[in-house]
């Protein structure tokens, strides 16, 4: 977007603003190509204040005949919207997060971003170019979650000198629920992140960001939907580069099969009592019902999965419809879609211990006795026949299960399957390609003084676990007003200032240390002759090799693709 068509903006949205007869007295206001909005002035630390706007619609509220439709653009308001405080989640299930989300409301007009931005950039001159942005995609295994600063506190990044951009989606049934029709595609979920990217870049400038400097990013199922994105020709062009955390396009711990999706919708449609086969009809069926009554199907499903159920599909393309992915991801990564974008790609050595709460609760191991293919990705059990399938299973068991079925056995089987094993496939994928950009690789084993994840569940493990990263890149305001002060230990206190420089240099030059220090200290693994990734366990350089046992893992899962 020009500074020409900026300025234009501006002064349309002061003639409407004096028109109207409004006036109001902002803390900090931004022009935005619907119409000022009014935000606040907060501060990241005692030095360091920032401008807030939170609650902001990036697009029409999907209500009512618009329910499951692609997201539609906003109306101009007249006089200044109040940004100050943040919108209603959308309509979910929590089954993991718990204390660290606040008590909220929850509407089907969900459709709001949270924009922080370093106060001196709110008001740039023409000669500046604009900061860079950073927009995350949060998580919650496509069924719940939010982008509130209860989890994703943006006070870390803001003191690195970048906007920040979090915000909802629709999620679950409303999200990724797919009839394979023009009316209900599947992916409305992804779409809404498409939509909240244009919107980004047609209004990067009003918050003093530069719209061809953004980098999007996302922690677990956010994750795999930044890193679909990547592979999306309807997102070309919407950002530079991607960081994704603890999830990738290569499906594991989801499935993009077209199959999965049908069954996954008779389960839903039947549970309804909707008795029509003709999606149009269970479509209007659909948008009269009471949203208590979808909510009640969705959770009962929901904990008969266990966390995962609406998912990611590979669409049939319709007009009218934008396609989001139009083949399976892993032919797409083979064919070398998205090589050009530069990648950092993180796991955590612990992934699923942080999910030992909800593996008791599901009695997993019980379930896995009755049916052997749990224990494989869903992915993998829609890919080949049922009798290729238990094969699988029973190698599966062989290798993790060898001395007897436990907790602590499954628990390294999922982090390995879910989350481990596809970030180091899909660097063996990039170092594979020639000429692609490049991707950096961690793995987060960093034991906090004062770990939430920990603290909010009552666990106790050694390593990291499933979203502990993130909470060295967001702040986790939720734990901080639970308790009136956020512990932060000087050792923590090092590691945000580490993972916050790392998401600073590559906002600004697509490598996570820029040119400060030797390229051996971080090099890209898409230009390397063996695989490694960097081992945060401190905050020092600790660039690793894979051991004998993550060889011996990747060749066994390698063996359950061929």
């Amino acid at each position: 977007m020009s500074r020409y068509v900026t300025s234009v903006l501006v002064a349309l949205c002061a003639t409407i603003a004096l028109s109207s007869g409004r006036t109001t007295k902002c803390d900090v206001q931004a022009c935005t190509d619907s119409g000022y909005v009014c935000g606040v002035r907060r501060w990241a630390d005692k030095f360091t204040p920032y401008a807030s706007f939170r609650g902001v619609p990036y697009a029409k509220q999907p209500v009512g005949e618009l329910r499951f439709k692609e997201l539609q653009p906003l109306d101009p308001w007249e006089g200044f919207y109040d940004a100050s405080v943040e919108g209603p989640v959308c309509p979910q299930h929590d089954v993991f997060y718990g204390g660290l989300v606040r008590n909220r409301s929850m509407s089907e007009a969900c459709i709001y971003a949270n924009v922080h931005v370093p106060i001196n950039a709110i008001t740039p001159t023409t000669e500046e170019t604009g900061l860079p942005i950073f927009v995350f995609v949060h998580g919650g295994g496509f069924a719940f979650g939010s982008g509130d600063t209860d989890i994703h506190g943006p006070e870390y990044l803001i003191r690195r000198g970048m906007i920040v951009i979090t915000f909802n989606y629709r999620l679950n049934v409303f999200g990724f629920l797919s009839l394979n029709s023009s009316s209900i595609p599947g992916n409305n979920g992804i779409r809404d992140v498409i939509t909240l990217l244009r919107w980004v870049r047609t209004n990067a400038r009003a918050f003093g960001g530069n719209p061809d400097d953004v980098t999007i990013a996302g922690q677990s199922a956010g994750a795999a939907i930044a890193h679909l994105l990547t592979l999306s020709k309807a997102a070309e062009g919407l950002f530079r580069r991607a960081f994704i955390m603890s999830g990738t396009a290569i499906p594991s711990f989801y499935t993009t099969s077209p199959i999965y999706a049908q069954f996954v919708s008779n389960l839903f449609v039947t549970a309804l009592g909707i008795n029509s086969t003709n999606p149009e009809e269970i479509h209007q069926q659909l948008i009269q019902l009471p949203l208590e009554q979808i909510m009640q199907v969705n959770q009962i499903l929901q904990d008969q999965f266990g966390i995962v159920v609406f998912l990611p599909v590979v669409e049939t393309p319709f007009d009218g419809v934008t396609t989001v992915l139009d083949e399976d991801p892993e032919i797409l990564l083979d064919r070398g879609v998205g090589k050009d974008i530069p990648l950092i790609v993180g796991f955590t050595d612990a992934e699923c211990e942080t999910f030992r709460p909800n593996f008791e609760k599901l009695d997993i191991l019980a379930k896995i006795k009755e049916n052997p293919l749990l224990i494989l990705s869903p992915n993998l059990i829609y890919k080949v026949p049922i009798e290729t399938a238990m094969e699988y299973a029973k190698k599966v068991e062989k290798r993790y299960f060898n001395g007897g079925v436990t907790m602590d056995n499954y628990i390294e089987s999922c982090s390995d399957t879910f989350y481990i094993y596809p970030a180091l496939e899909l660097a063996k994928r990039r170092r594979a390609m020639k000429n692609s950009a490049p991707m950096f690789l961690y793995q987060f084993s960093y034991e906090a003084q004062y770990s939430v994840m920990k603290e909010s569940k009552g666990l106790k493990y050694k390593g990291a676990g499933h979203v502990e990263d993130m909470t060295f890149i967001f702040r986790t305001n939720s734990m901080l007003e639970a308790k009136g002060f956020y512990p932060l230990a000087s050792e923590d206190q090092a590691m945000v200032e580490w993972m916050t420089w790392f998401v600073q240099n590559f906002n600004s030059c697509n490598d996570p240390v820029c040119d400060q220090y030797e390229v051996t200290v971080w090099p890209p693994v898409s230009h390397a002759t063996s695989l490694f990734y960097q081992d945060i366990k401190e905050p020092k350089f600790f660039i690793t090799e894979l051991t004998p046992d993550q060889n011996d893992m990747v060749k066994f899962f390698e063996s359950l693709r061929t």
